[in-house]
């Protein structure tokens, strides 16, 4: 549970980076919750982490009351770490 918070020029609620393994790597069962943010360069941010075998899993993940005043660069992105 990530609650009640304000960011800034941050690099958004991100997940991550989850990268596939013979063993199953997730992330489960998050929220965010009352979170404002100001500027950030990715609001809300699933990192990806690409591979060839196995499996990774991202579940269950709410964002309730979540604000974002002009975002540099992209509001939601998932996918793979990168610059614009």
């Amino acid at each position: 549970m990530v609650e009640n918070c304000t960011v800034i020029l941050g690099v958004g609620m991100t997940l991550g980076s989850v990268p596939p393994t013979v063993g199953v790597n997730c992330i489960r069962n998050i929220t965010f919750r009352n979170v404002r943010m100001v500027r950030p360069f990715k609001g809300i941010y699933v990192k990806t982490n690409p591979g060839d075998q196995g499996s990774g899993i991202v579940e269950n993940v709410i964002y309730k009351n979540f604000t974002m005043d002009r975002p540099i660069w992209w509001a939601i992105y998932i996918g793979p770490q990168q610059m614009k």
